[in-house]
């Protein structure tokens, strides 16, 4: 298990005793329904060096198996010259390729293809012109919700065994003769405020889920809006629509 540790303090940030334990009632039911996951925090070096299949192909199948590529080729309906770049290594394999060779030689289509797209990613990636793409500026704020709950970011480990991210709500109340947490899951739709003192905003936007359902924050480095969760950032939240809905039928339900 990989946890997120804490960078130096940073100006409008908090020290260790800022850090919460979730509760495994409330915070997990709401992070369940909102499939709110914490963002990878394995760091990976995307840009080192992943072989070509194809010579992989070349020397552990049609080596050993005496299969010439033109006999091969004709046996798959492809371009022979088309097979023998891919096995050099010369040429990506494509979808289609992947396809029939697999198929022929009772392999995973799938697990072929991602070795190739690991090849092919490492190699873009080290190409000069993408270390000048950066993450996407907000050209177009929206004005923040009027209605929101004041708090701070939290981080911490919770009942799944992984690390998770929330919002910490400043209150003091009780609920059902228990005190309220104020603990809340982030949900997409869900809008923060971050600041990086008492009155400086240094971060306004929406929640989004990344392509595995991860905590997600546009316009910033990720590496940057981590360290905000870990150094419990004051901030403002304001729900979106289902988070809303959800939260008003559970203090519906605990008798708010």
């Amino acid at each position: 298990m990989h946890r997120l540790e804490a960078p130096a303090p940073r100006p409008g940030g908090r020290d260790d005793d800022a850090k919460f334990v979730l509760p495994a009632s409330r915070i997990v039911k709401e992070r369940t329904e909102g499939r709110t996951i914490t963002p990878s925090l394995i760091e990976v070096d995307r840009r080192a060096a992943a072989p070509h299949p194809g010579p992989q192909l070349k020397s552990e199948y049609f080596d050993v198996l005496r299969v010439d590529v033109i006999t091969f080729a004709a046996s798959v309906e492809m371009d022979p010259d088309r097979l023998a770049a891919m096995l050099a290594g010369d040429l990506s394999i494509d979808v289609d390729a992947s396809l029939r060779i697999a198929r022929a030689l009772q392999l995973s289509a799938e697990r072929l293809m991602r070795m190739q797209l690991r090849h092919d990613f490492a190699n873009l990636r080290r190409n000069a012109s993408f270390e000048r793409v950066g993450v996407l500026v907000d050209r177009n704020p929206q004005p923040f919700p009027e209605h929101f709950l004041r708090g701070q970011l939290g981080y911490s480990d919770d009942s799944f065994g992984e690390a998770s991210l929330f919002f910490q709500e400043a209150v003091n109340r009780r609920i059902s003769g228990d005190r309220y947490a104020g603990l809340h899951a982030l949900w997409r739709g869900d809008r923060l405020r971050i600041y990086g003192d008492e009155q400086t905003v240094i971060w306004t936007g929406p929640i989004l889920n990344d392509l595995d359902g991860r905590i997600l924050l546009p316009f910033v480095r990720a590496s940057e809006w981590q360290a905000w969760f870990a150094e419990a950032y004051r901030a403002d939240l304001a729900f979106g629509a289902d988070h809303a809905a959800f939260f008003e039928r559970m203090e519906s339900s605990d008798g708010v």
